[in-house]
Protein backbone atom coordinates (compact mmCIF):
# COMPACT_ATOMS: atom_id res chain seq x y z
CA UNK A 1 0.00 0.00 0.00
CA UNK A 2 3.06 2.46 0.68
CA UNK A 3 4.12 1.85 -2.85
CA UNK A 4 0.51 3.18 -3.90
CA UNK A 5 0.56 6.13 -1.40
CA UNK A 6 3.86 7.40 -0.24
CA UNK A 7 2.18 10.19 1.66
CA UNK A 8 0.97 7.45 4.12
CA UNK A 9 5.03 6.60 5.04
CA UNK A 10 5.65 9.88 6.98
CA UNK A 11 2.34 10.40 8.15
CA UNK A 12 2.70 6.86 10.48
CA UNK A 13 6.57 8.15 10.77
CA UNK A 14 5.01 11.42 12.71
CA UNK A 15 2.20 9.29 14.55
CA UNK A 16 4.69 7.09 15.62
CA UNK A 17 7.02 9.73 16.62
CA UNK A 18 4.89 10.36 19.53
CA UNK A 19 4.64 7.08 20.98
CA UNK A 20 8.45 5.44 20.24
CA UNK A 21 11.63 7.30 21.29
CA UNK A 22 13.18 6.39 18.17
CA UNK A 23 15.95 9.06 19.36
CA UNK A 24 17.24 6.22 21.98
CA UNK A 25 17.14 3.58 19.17
CA UNK A 26 19.69 6.28 17.12
CA UNK A 27 21.87 7.10 20.03
CA UNK A 28 22.12 3.09 20.80
CA UNK A 29 22.93 2.21 17.09
CA UNK A 30 25.68 5.55 16.77
CA UNK A 31 27.31 3.51 19.61
CA UNK A 32 28.72 2.00 17.69
CA UNK A 33 28.80 -1.14 20.01
CA UNK A 34 26.85 -3.98 18.30
CA UNK A 35 26.34 -5.68 21.95
CA UNK A 36 24.80 -2.99 23.32
CA UNK A 37 22.90 -2.36 20.16
CA UNK A 38 21.43 -5.72 20.53
CA UNK A 39 20.79 -6.01 23.84
CA UNK A 40 19.05 -2.89 23.46
CA UNK A 41 17.06 -4.59 20.45
CA UNK A 42 16.24 -7.97 21.79
CA UNK A 43 14.93 -5.89 25.39
CA UNK A 44 12.77 -3.43 23.08
CA UNK A 45 11.37 -6.81 21.17
CA UNK A 46 10.92 -8.89 23.87
CA UNK A 47 8.83 -6.72 25.73
CA UNK A 48 6.48 -6.40 22.68
CA UNK A 49 6.15 -10.08 22.34
CA UNK A 50 5.50 -10.44 26.32
CA UNK A 51 3.80 -7.41 27.15
CA UNK A 52 1.76 -6.12 24.27
CA UNK A 53 1.33 -9.43 22.29
CA UNK A 54 0.97 -12.09 25.19
CA UNK A 55 0.12 -10.62 28.01
CA UNK A 56 -3.00 -8.84 27.49
CA UNK A 57 -4.58 -11.95 25.91
CA UNK A 58 -4.79 -13.48 29.55
CA UNK A 59 -7.15 -10.67 30.04
CA UNK A 60 -8.73 -9.73 26.29
CA UNK A 61 -9.01 -13.00 24.41
CA UNK A 62 -6.94 -12.75 21.18
CA UNK A 63 -5.59 -9.52 21.86
CA UNK A 64 -2.20 -10.66 20.68
CA UNK A 65 -3.55 -11.16 17.11
CA UNK A 66 -5.03 -7.79 16.77
CA UNK A 67 -1.83 -5.96 18.36
CA UNK A 68 0.17 -7.98 16.24
CA UNK A 69 -1.54 -7.41 12.90
CA UNK A 70 -1.92 -3.46 13.28
CA UNK A 71 2.02 -3.39 14.46
CA UNK A 72 2.62 -5.17 11.84
CA UNK A 73 0.58 -2.74 9.46
CA UNK A 74 2.64 0.22 11.35
CA UNK A 75 5.85 -1.22 10.59
CA UNK A 76 5.53 -2.36 6.97
CA UNK A 77 4.28 1.32 6.39
CA UNK A 78 7.33 2.62 8.02
CA UNK A 79 9.60 0.11 6.54
CA UNK A 80 8.57 0.44 2.80
CA UNK A 81 11.28 0.97 0.53
CA UNK A 82 10.63 3.91 -0.53
CA UNK A 83 11.99 7.55 -0.94
CA UNK A 84 16.31 8.04 -1.06
CA UNK A 85 17.35 5.52 1.64
CA UNK A 86 15.10 2.43 -0.23
CA UNK A 87 18.73 0.34 -0.88
CA UNK A 88 18.70 0.24 3.18
CA UNK A 89 15.60 -2.42 3.28
CA UNK A 90 18.00 -4.86 1.41
CA UNK A 91 20.17 -5.90 4.54
CA UNK A 92 17.63 -4.96 7.03
CA UNK A 93 14.79 -7.19 5.43
CA UNK A 94 16.40 -10.48 6.80
CA UNK A 95 16.21 -8.31 10.19
CA UNK A 96 12.31 -8.57 9.59
CA UNK A 97 11.62 -11.72 8.33
CA UNK A 98 13.46 -12.76 11.68
CA UNK A 99 12.12 -10.39 13.95
CA UNK A 100 8.42 -10.76 12.27
CA UNK A 101 8.71 -14.43 12.86
CA UNK A 102 8.91 -14.50 16.94
CA UNK A 103 5.92 -12.32 16.55
CA UNK A 104 4.04 -14.78 14.30
CA UNK A 105 4.85 -16.84 17.01
CA UNK A 106 3.84 -14.84 20.24
CA UNK A 107 0.42 -14.09 18.26
CA UNK A 108 -0.05 -17.79 17.78
CA UNK A 109 0.37 -18.10 21.78
CA UNK A 110 -2.11 -15.47 21.84
CA UNK A 111 -4.36 -17.57 19.65
CA UNK A 112 -3.84 -20.68 21.72
CA UNK A 113 -4.47 -18.59 25.21
CA UNK A 114 -7.99 -17.57 23.89
CA UNK A 115 -8.84 -20.45 22.68
CA UNK A 116 -7.72 -22.50 25.91
CA UNK A 117 -9.15 -20.08 28.82
CA UNK A 118 -11.63 -18.91 27.25
CA UNK A 119 -13.01 -21.25 24.56
CA UNK A 120 -13.17 -24.26 26.58
CA UNK A 121 -13.68 -27.90 24.52
CA UNK A 122 -17.44 -28.91 25.04
CA UNK A 123 -17.65 -30.91 28.16
CA UNK A 124 -14.34 -30.08 29.33
CA UNK A 125 -14.20 -30.05 32.94
CA UNK A 126 -11.00 -27.93 33.77
CA UNK A 127 -11.38 -25.29 36.45
CA UNK A 128 -10.81 -21.47 35.05
CA UNK A 129 -7.51 -21.85 36.91
CA UNK A 130 -6.17 -25.33 35.24
CA UNK A 131 -6.91 -23.72 31.96
CA UNK A 132 -4.97 -20.39 32.86
CA UNK A 133 -2.36 -23.06 33.75
CA UNK A 134 -2.27 -24.79 30.27
CA UNK A 135 -2.53 -21.50 28.68
CA UNK A 136 0.70 -20.12 30.18
CA UNK A 137 2.38 -23.69 29.70
CA UNK A 138 1.61 -23.38 25.87
CA UNK A 139 2.79 -19.38 25.68
CA UNK A 140 5.77 -20.27 27.42
CA UNK A 141 6.86 -23.30 24.82
CA UNK A 142 6.68 -21.34 22.38
CA UNK A 143 8.56 -18.63 23.74
CA UNK A 144 11.26 -20.97 23.44
CA UNK A 145 11.25 -20.22 20.10
CA UNK A 146 10.51 -16.43 20.24
CA UNK A 147 13.44 -15.74 22.23
CA UNK A 148 16.21 -17.38 20.03
CA UNK A 149 14.06 -15.52 16.60
CA UNK A 150 14.43 -12.15 18.55
CA UNK A 151 18.05 -12.72 19.79
CA UNK A 152 19.18 -13.64 16.15
CA UNK A 153 17.41 -11.00 14.81
CA UNK A 154 18.50 -8.52 17.47
CA UNK A 155 22.35 -9.33 16.79
CA UNK A 156 21.73 -9.43 13.05
CA UNK A 157 20.23 -5.93 13.54
CA UNK A 158 22.69 -4.42 15.23
CA UNK A 159 25.56 -5.70 12.98
CA UNK A 160 23.74 -4.61 9.85
CA UNK A 161 22.71 -0.93 11.16
CA UNK A 162 26.02 -0.29 12.60
CA UNK A 163 28.39 -1.98 9.14
CA UNK A 164 26.15 -2.65 6.44
CA UNK A 165 23.70 0.23 6.02
CA UNK A 166 25.70 2.67 5.24
CA UNK A 167 26.94 1.53 1.90
CA UNK A 168 23.05 1.14 0.32
CA UNK A 169 22.26 4.52 1.56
Amino acid sequence: MTLLIPEMQPAVLDAISGIVRTDLAVQVYLSGDVLYAAAATVAVNLGIAVLLISTPSFLLPFFGIVFAMVFAAAYGVTLAPIGPHAAAMVPHSITVLIEFQAYIIAAFGAYLTGRTIFLPVAGEDRSVGLRYRASAEHVLSLYALVVPLLLLGAIYEAFEIIYLVRYFI
